[in-house]
């Protein structure tokens, strides 16, 4: 399945147009609606909850980005949206209610974080809930991961929908080891 042509022509925000001093922390509903507004591609990240449910948040744990501590997996989508993100008055949101806000007026970049810390098989929790929530939503979207796991799982729950391996020079050392043929294997 090829990417939607506008992922290829347009800026993307990263996280979306996040900018704290705005009060528009990173993956926050106000940062994707200034990137709505912007006209420009929007790239988030999510991770999943321990109902099962895909939220837009880049950070496995909580304290970077919130007063919360622990990890998200930890806790269930409606006690996330009760959190306030950093530098402002948002909370964190679902994908569903993500979707909602860009109502396929701008392309958008689908991040599935690695659940398992070391890049290994994943439960498919999180791309079940992903898979899910994308269900007839008719905006331009594709998803990726760093965890080929994750795409594998993306390709047998949702084959229509554009997918790729993220990517970065690995550091070995500091990564969880992923060989070259593994990669391969799951794309």
């Amino acid at each position: 399945m090829p990417l939607p042509a506008d992922l290829l022509r347009r800026p993307i925000a990263h996280r979306a147009l996040h900018d704290r001093s705005a009060g528009r922390p990173e993956n926050s509903p106000a940062a994707i609606r200034a990137a709505v507004e912007a006209g420009y591609a929007i790239e988030i990240d999510v991770q999943g909850t321990s109902d099962g449910q895909a939220v837009v948040f880049h950070d496995e744990w909580m304290e970077r980005l919130t007063e919360a501590t622990g990890f998200v997996k930890d806790y269930t989508a409606a006690d996330l949206g009760r959190i306030t993100l950093r530098h402002s008055t948002d909370t964190i949101p679902t994908l569903p209610q993500v979707l909602a806000i860009v109502a396929g007026r701008v392309p958008l970049l689908i991040e599935i974080k690695d659940q398992t810390d070391r890049m290994a098989e994943t439960d498919g929790r999180l791309e079940a809930a992903v898979a899910r929530d994308l269900q007839g939503y008719t905006g331009p979207v594709a998803v990726m991961s760093f965890n080929p796991h994750a795409v594998a799982n993306m390709a047998r729950l949702a084959p229509n929908i554009p997918r790729g391996i993220t990517t970065a020079a690995y550091d070995y050392e500091g990564w969880a080891p992923l060989s070259p043929e593994i990669g391969r294997a799951h794309v």
